[in-house]
């Protein structure tokens, strides 16, 4: 347990809205004024973290309608990023790679775009003068909202390109929004030079894996822990060599998978598929990246060693150019 608690940690599949935690959205409600159900820590939580009574994925994006709440302006914007790096290096995470939606960031008050990409690289910023964890970002894509703000996200993640924008990502309503209908804004990101990972195989099924792997050319999939109820969907992981980013807790609360022990994560492992663990939302979700790995993890059936293999498989995947790569590496040892 110590040695899983102190392993030097690699994220890749952790967003950024949803690491916010009761304490942060409450001290900017009461700074900008902004209504919540309540401003005691305890009972906010049930409108920001998941409870018994939720069990569905629905249920857990429901919880993004408090969320919204603390995307006032650009400052508020700043600090989020700011305490999310904070919290993830006091987890002994090195590297992460945090996913937002600027739009839906944006929308909540009437904010540009390029507003809420200068808070979250102002926190970015003032949290590498503190923190040893080194992060880069991935914009997300409301599937729900459509090919035309699908291509009006990628346009803007290749303006930030050199800023830390690493990858372009398709999320929120798997099951009524198939990944098909973006296949071309999608290559056009990679055509770009943009990374690709797209959810899939978490509310949909192993059809939508095949679709973003042939047809967003995904080099990553967000979750894919249906791609077995297709042997074929699953061969074709394999061997093109894609890797699964899991969320072991996150997988149950949203009933992607029954419950840990049902989990799908050691099939993949002993299959030889590139698996990674990751946290999703931590805040949501109320787990650090340690627990994925004390807890989950192992009651999924992963022994230490395929825990630390898995963190080196996240080391790999991760987008990062060779001599990044180097550099995180030689700060982990």
């Amino acid at each position: 347990r110590q040695f899983l608690r102190d392993i030097p940690k690699v994220d890749l599949h952790r967003h950024l809205e949803g690491a916010i935690l009761p304490g942060t959205l409450i001290s900017i409600a009461k700074r900008k004024g902004i209504q919540l159900p309540s401003y005691d820590e305890k009972e906010l939580k049930p409108y920001l973290q998941i409870t018994e009574n939720d069990r569905t994925l629905l249920d857990f994006l429901k919880k993004f309608d408090t969320i919204g709440k603390a995307f006032t302006d650009r400052e508020a914007i700043e600090e989020i990023t700011y305490e999310a790096i904070k919290d993830a290096n006091a987890d002994n995470v090195k590297y992460a790679e945090f996913r937002f939606s600027p739009v839906y960031m944006a929308n909540q008050y009437g904010l540009k775009e390029d507003d809420v990409m200068q808070g979250v690289l102002d926190g970015m910023k003032k949290a590498k003068n503190d923190f040893d964890t080194e992060v880069r970002l991935i914009m997300i894509v409301e599937r729900q909202m459509g090919p035309e703000h699908a291509a009006q996200v990628e346009k803007m993640a290749e303006k930030y390109m050199d800023k830390g924008v690493v990858a372009l990502d398709l999320a929120n309503d798997e099951f009524h929004f198939p990944p098909g209908p973006y296949a071309e804004v999608f290559q056009k990101a990679k055509d770009a030079g943009l990374n690709i990972t797209v959810h899939a195989g978490e509310a949909g099924g192993a059809d939508n894996v095949k679709v973003s792997i042939e047809d967003l050319k995904a080099d990553r999939i967000g979750h894919g822990v249906r791609t077995l109820e297709d042997p074929a969907v699953e061969k074709e992981v394999k061997d093109k060599g894609i890797t699964l980013e899991m969320c072991p807790t996150s997988n149950v609360q949203t009933g992607a998978t029954p419950s840990m022990d049902t989990h799908p994560f050691k099939r993949y492992y002993d299959e030889g598929i590139n698996v990674t663990i990751n946290t999703d939302d931590p805040g949501i979700s109320a787990v650090y990246l340690r627990h994925e790995y004390e807890v989950a993890a192992p009651a999924a059936g992963l022994s230490p060693q395929q825990i630390r293999q898995a963190q080196q498989n996240a080391l790999d995947i991760a987008f990062l150019d060779a001599g990044e790569k180097a550099a995180l590496i030689k700060k982990k040892q």
